[in-house]
């Protein structure tokens, strides 16, 4: 009995080891074809069908031919996602030495002020923490998102060369893309003005190493100038330049020294804009400017392709006669030439004085406007009122004026170009008089001079001179109209709702096609400049979550440098992806995947709210 009983217990024991033995093999065996299952499912995603995996346990034997470096490097990072890096065995074989493509080294850094982004692929061997380190000289406050990613490879010729100079352009320029590769540098930046970019350009060239090509796209903002003037006057011994338009800085520096040629010492300014009406530009002014020399006192005006000058009564009527001849058979074809020699002034036999009937008008600083002087007709005054009431809204209009129907013809003319002059000004003193037009005070717009002569000339033309003397006073500068930051999400989200900002699959890039809505969301952007958004990157779930994030961030700082391209200030303006976190669709239906993949534009104060009250 006794030895029944240990042979049953020897049975149990063999089956319970037996038991044991195959659950082993079996869990095993299903969890490393789970393992495979998983890996095999990411090796599809990548697109990576040359490698073959074989899970033992818990090694996995990684097999296979890879096409070149760069891809085994790619496929062992996305699989050290899943599982432990230590787990992977790697056994894959490469192509032969010569028929290895080496990996495409680059390195994008994106700059706005103190943020700046860094992507691409770099040798292991060029030294990621001392590119890290040398960004972060460039400024106490600056915040860097690395996204670079190193592969164990030869170090190209010229590789720290070129990475070196780009460094450096990136700490020169604020608001900049730099693009690094190992033979040639692309910068584009913004800069503030056309000296500035000037100043940038020379520097750049200045130390560009050698044999490395530079490409510079360097913008600064170009005004439109319409019309496009030119304001010369020689009177005894002053010389002003008060209006000036070039459409280059060659076109500026030729017109500046022709009238550095006749007497202006110091360099005046010439403004460079959009909207010049012949090539021949430059030419017909410096012509001009140096017929003006010749006459002696008389005033030069441009308007587009019409020229008018008046000549000083003193002028001996041969001399007039021979500049002007010759002025009018030199000019381009384009250009139509108006000169005049004034008349001398009448006398009063009684007392010998000068009769000159007048038109005056002033604007108090206290923002009360006076009429006085002589008009035509009452319906030249009742013209001149309505006029003057539209142009100073707001103020008190005291009008005293009396009729004269003696004035020089195209008065109400002058008078009403006068007074449209003077409502540039904050306050100030016009004076209409048959020979000329005299506009003087102070204005809150650094540009009120070129501004006046270019309404004068336009109004007034042909039909006399004009003396403008202009003050700046920043006190009197117009405030920015500003809307609220939350009338301006309210637009841009109208905007975005309508047309999606769309990226090339897989790419950083902005699809051409959402320019547009870019260009609309820059406008509303401007409106509310104090206003603090975040441009948020979101995904669908398709890969893993850190791929995700780092392609929803990239997308939205892409979204943040068109911005800046389109001079918006972004300093309120940061940039953040989400990746997967926050769908609002169904991830499983293409359709849900599509509306998951966008980008959203949104208060940070909203935003703060919003988390303090789920909290």
């Amino acid at each position: 009995m006794h030895r029944i009983a240990l042979l049953f217990g020897l049975i149990c024991f063999i089956l319970a080891a037996a038991g044991s033995y195959f659950g082993a093999i079996y869990a095993v065996d299903r969890f490393e074809r789970s393992t495979e299952a998983k890996l095999e499912q990411a090796i599809f995603l990548t697109g990576d069908d040359w490698s073959n995996i074989r899970a033992n346990g818990l090694r996995i034997h990684l097999t296979g031919l890879a096409p070149n470096e760069t891809s085994r490097f790619d496929l062992l990072k996305s699989l050290g996602k899943l599982v432990e890096a230590s787990r992977i065995r790697d056994e894959i074989t490469l192509l032969e030495e010569e028929n290895l493509i080496p990996p495409k080294f680059s390195l994008e850094a994106l700059r706005n002020d103190d943020r700046i982004s860094l992507i691409g692929l770099i040798p292991k061997n060029s030294g990621r923490e001392n590119i890290l380190s040398a960004v972060s000289e460039i400024s106490n406050d600056i915040e860097i998102t690395d996204m670079l990613e190193e592969v164990d490879y030869p170090i190209p010729a010229n590789w720290k060369k070129s990475l070196n100079f780009g460094l450096y352009s990136l700490s020169t320029l604020q608001r900049s893309k730099i693009s690094i590769s190992g033979e040639a540098i692309v910068v584009s930046a913004i800069a503030d003005s056309q000296n500035e970019r000037s100043k940038f350009e020379r520097v750049l060239l200045k130390n560009q190493p050698i044999g490395i090509k530079l490409t510079m796209n360097i913008t600064a903002p170009r005004p439109v100038i319409s019309p496009f003037t030119i304001r010369f006057s020689k009177e005894d011994s002053k010389i002003k330049l008060d209006s000036c338009s070039a459409d280059t800085k060659n076109t500026q520096a030729k017109i500046i020294a022709a009238a550095k040629r006749v007497g202006i010492l110091q360099s005046e300014n010439c403004k460079i804009g959009l909207g010049i009406p012949t090539p021949d530009w430059a030419e017909a002014v410096v012509m001009s400017i140096s017929a003006v020399a010749k006459l002696g006192n008389a005033s030069l005006t441009f308007t587009d392709s019409d020229i008018s000058l008046i000549v000083s009564a003193e002028t001996p009527q041969k001399t007039f006669d021979n500049v002007i001849g010759k002025l009018e058979n030199d000019l381009p074809s384009l250009f139509s030439l108006s000169a005049i020699l004034q008349e001398k002034e009448l006398i009063d036999g009684e007392n010998g004085k000068s009769i000159i009937p007048d038109f005056t008008a002033t604007i108090s600083p206290e923002g009360s406007v006076q009429l006085r002087g002589r008009l035509p007709s009452n319906i030249s005054k009742n013209a001149v009122e309505a006029y003057a009431k539209s142009l100073f809204i707001g103020k008190s209009i005291y009008v005293q004026t009396r009729l004269d129907p003696n004035l020089p013809d195209g008065w109400p003319t002058r008078v009403l170009g006068g007074l449209e002059a003077l409502a540039e000004l904050n306050h100030g003193v016009l004076i209409v008089e048959p020979s000329e037009i005299q506009v003087s005070g102070v204005s809150g717009n650094k540009e009120s001079t070129g501004k006046i002569s270019r309404i004068l000339s336009v109004r007034v033309g042909s039909k006399g001179i004009y003396k403008i003397k202009t003050n700046y006073n920043e006190k009197f500068a117009p405030k920015p109209k500003i809307k609220s930051a939350k009338l301006c999400e309210t637009e841009i989200n109208t905007i975005i709702s309508n047309k999606k900002i769309r990226f090339d699959p897989g790419k950083v890039v902005i699809n051409e096609d959402s320019l547009s809505v870019i260009k609309l969301i820059a406008d509303v952007l401007r409106t509310c400049p104090e206003a603090k958004f975040e441009i948020q990157g979101h995904t669908d779930s398709s890969g893993s979550e850190e791929l995700n994030e780092n392609l929803s961030q990239s997308r939205a700082e892409a979204v943040l440098f068109e911005l800046l391209n389109r001079r918006v200030l972004t300093s309120g303006i940061t940039a953040k992806g989400y990746g997967s976190i926050n769908p609002v669709a169904d991830n499983k239906t293409e359709q849900g995947r599509e509306i998951n993949r966008r980008i959203e534009i949104k208060l940070i104060e909203e935003k703060l709210k919003n988390i303090s009250r789920a909290n």
